[in-house]
């Protein structure tokens, strides 16, 4: 804890000068931050109160009164008479603050482009990607994670299948404590798959989280009338959100629209989760052997489902 502390105080460090945000006056302006921050809001609210300023930015109400006359005298922000309650008054920018507000939000987008123009456009998704992941995690239950986040794509690109084994690498190392040897069965698959790939038979979907693959599943044709489900996976951080009914559900549609007559997928006692999902689909199993395989002992079962 005292190192993921240290580590994030380090990042805000270096963002902040990155940004050029210690200055008392920001982009050169005559205002402060804070102050900017406050026009911002209220240009961005359709009716705003200074108490709701308060809340949404967490300021002290007197340091909020002191800089909202400095704005007034200005010319910068108007009250008018609440819609809701004649009693309250609403704040809004005036002609003039709207002006300043559109030159600054100008001159802090050509700051911003000449930060990243270096960088390529792949590193420039990755940053917007980190930024996305960073604001979601530290916004708390206001904006925690639904199924709505998720998406879901067929159609394969380049490196998503190195990214699936990876996945698959990684997952059962840390689940199941398979060995690397486990990996490497896993790329002679796919191997395979990619060798022997039809566009009409087989399919490869996967669940993407911010652009990041997440989760997947693929069924690969063995016969005209029979089909192998594989390469069911999830990240463990993602359970519980109904991706892995959806991709298996998605799955056995396919074989449903492509007349297969059955399909079965070889898996392992270990993987109970899936097991569940299995059987509440309709799979019977078939076939268990106990093994000593990728650095461990299991059961190696076939499980099979008739349409």
């Amino acid at each position: 804890m005292e190192n993921i502390t240290s580590e994030i105080r380090a990042f805000n460090r270096f963002y902040t000068s990155h940004l050029d945000i210690l200055n008392q006056r920001y982009l050169d302006s005559s205002y402060t931050l804070t102050e900017v921050r406050i026009m911002y809001e209220i240009s961005s609210a359709q009716d705003i109160t200074a108490q709701e300023i308060c809340e949404t930015l967490t300021l002290d109400k007197g340091y909020l009164s002191r800089i909202l006359k400095r704005l007034l005298k200005e010319g910068i922000i108007e009250k008018v008479s609440s819609s809701k309650d004649k009693r309250a008054f609403n704040i809004v920018l005036t002609a003039l603050g709207i002006e300043l507000i559109k030159t600054l939000n100008d001159i802090s987008d050509q700051q911003t482009a000449l930060r990243i123009e270096k960088l390529n456009h792949s590193e420039k998704e990755q940053l917007v990607d980190s930024m996305y992941t960073v604001k979601k995690l530290l916004d708390g239950e206001a904006n925690r994670l639904t199924a709505k986040d998720i998406s879901y794509r067929y159609a394969v690109k380049p490196g998503d299948i190195g990214y699936i084994i990876y996945l698959h690498g990684l997952i059962y190392g840390n689940e199941s404590i398979f060995s690397n040897e486990f990996e490497a069965y896993v790329i002679k698959t796919f191997y395979q798959f990619l060798e022997h790939c039809s566009i009409d038979k087989d399919r490869l979907w996967m669940a993407e989280y911010n652009n990041r693959i997440i989760g997947c599943i693929a069924i690969v044709h063995q016969t005209e009338e029979e089909a192998q489900l594989r390469w069911f996976l999830l990240d463990p951080a993602f359970r519980g959100l109904g991706i892995g009914k959806k991709l298996l559900n998605d799955a056995l549609n396919f074989c449903i629209d492509k007349q297969f007559k059955s399909v079965f997928l070889l898996t392992t006692s270990m993987q109970e989760r899936a097991l569940e999902m299995y059987k509440g689909a309709g799979f019977k199993l078939s076939k268990s052997t106990e093994v000593k395989q990728w650095g461990a002992t299991f059961r190696d079962e076939r499980y099979d489902l008739k349409f």
